[in-house]
């Protein structure tokens, strides 16, 4: 017994020294998007992405990981160049040249409208059904957001610094319409002060995915697999669920 004891106490150290001898995973985030990544007041970063990747990475697969933030195209600079590991954003054409991405999606957004209550034109916003629709009237958007640079390229759009200027623009009446994820939208409107003088337009414009995007210069691309079989048992067992209603 007192031989099996110890096989087992020398298993579990073999199994912590493979877990902290290798190097860390580096993820990068955009440092100020609410809920899904944000840079705490301790400089820390937290959010959903941040709990989700901390369970199937670190918790289930056992590898070390790492999170900062950054400004968005920073954070995107930094894994084409090899100074980070990977990123979690929307798949596009461009981000395959230099990325490999997951087939599982770490969280799902669905893409509605936000403008300010009370606004003349809010008849014809409801009326809004696709993107096409949106010609003619002012956008506001951040730097850096990758999706509207590609879904909405022609459109007149008003660039802002960050997110939260987007929407202290928007209640000002500075502009029509800012279109967004309807999550990370209510939670800044919340967190700003803002739900008496901004309101959605509830018209899902796209649902679009959040995958994890791997540089194709890191080590780690090869666990890609094993992630995306990570999420599929976190989806059938409830724990993604889990996560994600903490921060309703």
């Amino acid at each position: 017994m007192k031989k099996i004891g110890f096989m087992c106490l020398l298993f579990f150290l073999c199994m912590v020294g493979v877990l902290y001898a290798q190097e860390e995973m580096k993820i990068v985030y955009f440092e100020n998007y609410h809920p899904f990544s944000w840079k705490n007041d301790s400089g820390m970063m937290q959010g959903i992405m941040i709990d989700v990747l901390n369970e199937a990475i670190q918790t289930q697969m056992k590898i070390r990981i790492s999170h900062k933030g950054y400004p968005w195209r920073r954070a995107q600079k930094m894994v084409r160049n090899g100074d980070a590991d990977a990123f979690v954003t929307v798949p596009t054409a461009e981000r395959r040249k230099y990325t490999e991405i997951s087939t599982e999606a770490v969280l799902t957004v669905e893409v509605t409208m936000f403008t300010r209550k009370g606004h003349p034109k809010i008849g014809e916003f409801r009326k809004i059904k696709t993107i096409s629709d949106l010609k003619g009237f002012k956008l506001l958007d951040y730097i850096g957001n990758g999706w509207a640079e590609i879904k909405l390229a022609g459109f007149e759009r008003e660039l802002c610094p960050k997110m939260d200027n987007v929407f202290l623009k928007l209640a000002k009446g500075r502009g029509d319409l800012f279109v967004q994820g309807s999550q990370v939208s209510h939670y800044t409107i919340k967190r700003l002060k803002l739900e008496d003088q901004i309101v959605e337009i509830p018209n899902v414009l796209e649902s679009t995915s959040f995958n994890l995007c791997i540089g194709k210069k890191s080590s780690y691309v090869k666990i890609l697999a094993d992630f995306d079989e990570t999420l599929r048992k976190m989806k059938e067992s409830g724990k993604l669920q889990e996560i994600y209603d903490k921060y309703k």
